[in-house]
């Protein structure tokens, strides 16, 4: 299997979408990367860095929406929802314009650069706006994915954009997909952690435990998740993210509501403020987030992960 630079991976959909479509801006708020560098260089009449404004940002996207653009705006994660929240709900969403608002650096994606980068509770927030969609996309192709959806489309949409190599995955959907089968236990998440389990695809095996991952978080697929989650007992929703700000507690009340029987136990962070820093695979480590503590859970046993 390939490994994909994710955030590449989804500025290269983006180009491919400038090249054929001459109504697209770019919109960032002083937030670089290698794609966006190649964007710049090619397109720079329609690449605008509006600098560290993201309210701001948000506002301009939402003028040149309304004369018939197609917007996409770019921004640290941690700082992008929760500043400009209120131009989102209401300049976006409430209007239903045509943006794309790619989240750089979701969960603990920037763990190096401490609490202020922490994006733990953006799903939770954005979750609650009408007209949008939110994608966490695992690999290559399920950043084409959700940028084709975004484009076929007519409302604003959220990409979450993490960094690094990811392995290109041979099953993906736009909504949710089966990528190791098991036996009775099943792990569900999205994004950074499909990567992660995949890594460790030998020991997930050798306990029969399966890995679906979600791709398209809001307008979920309840059909979809139902059928390819039928043969499984017991459903571990792994989060990068706060508990009572996780998406396992929407899908728990999704399932409850449709009368689906399922055991769905949710693995996140503690609802406390991580001040002790550290990489990504640390912290984790220190929240019984990591392989071994998720093992130990899922087959009541210790076991340890190199």
């Amino acid at each position: 299997m390939k490994n994909f630079d994710i955030r590449d991976s989804i500025f290269q959909a983006v180009y491919e979408h400038f090249k054929k479509d001459k109504n697209c801006f770019f919109l960032t708020a002083d937030q670089g990367s290698f794609g966006y560098n190649i964007l710049s260089k090619k397109f720079p009449s329609r690449v605008i860095n509006v600098g560290i404004a993201e309210q701001n940002m948000v506002g301009i996207a939402a003028g040149l929406a309304l004369e018939k653009k197609t917007v996409y705006i770019y921004a640290i994660s941690s700082f992008l929802y929760s500043r400009a929240y209120e131009q989102i709900k209401l300049n976006l969403c409430s209007m239903n314009l045509k943006v794309c608002i790619i989240l750089s650096g979701p969960g603990l994606c920037y763990a190096p650069d401490g609490p202020t980068h922490y994006s733990l509770e953006d799903i939770m927030m954005l979750n609650n706006l009408p007209n949008l969609k939110i994608f966490s996309p695992y690999d290559k192709k399920t950043s084409n994915i959700a940028i084709n959806n975004f484009k076929k489309g007519s409302s604003p949409c959220v990409i979450r954009c993490d960094k690094g190599e990811f392995i290109e995955q041979k099953v993906n959907s736009l909504d949710s997909a089966e990528i190791l089968k098991g036996k009775k236990n099943v792990i569900v998440s999205h994004g950074f952690f499909i990567n992660y389990f995949y890594q460790h695809q030998k020991i997930l095996k050798k306990h029969d435990i399966g890995l679906i991952g979600i791709n398209k978080i809001k307008e979920f697929n309840l059909k979809k998740f139902i059928k390819i989650s039928k043969n499984y007992k017991n459903i571990y929703y792994v989060d990068e993210a706060w508990l009572n700000a996780s998406f396992g507690i929407h899908l728990s009340n999704i399932l409850i509501s449709n009368g689906i029987p399922k055991n769905l136990r949710i693995l996140a962070l503690k609802n406390e403020f991580l001040k002790k820093g550290g990489n990504r695979l640390e912290i984790l480590k220190k929240n019984n987030l990591d392989m071994s503590s998720i093992l130990k859970i899922i087959c009541q046993k210790k076991y340890y992960v190199i």
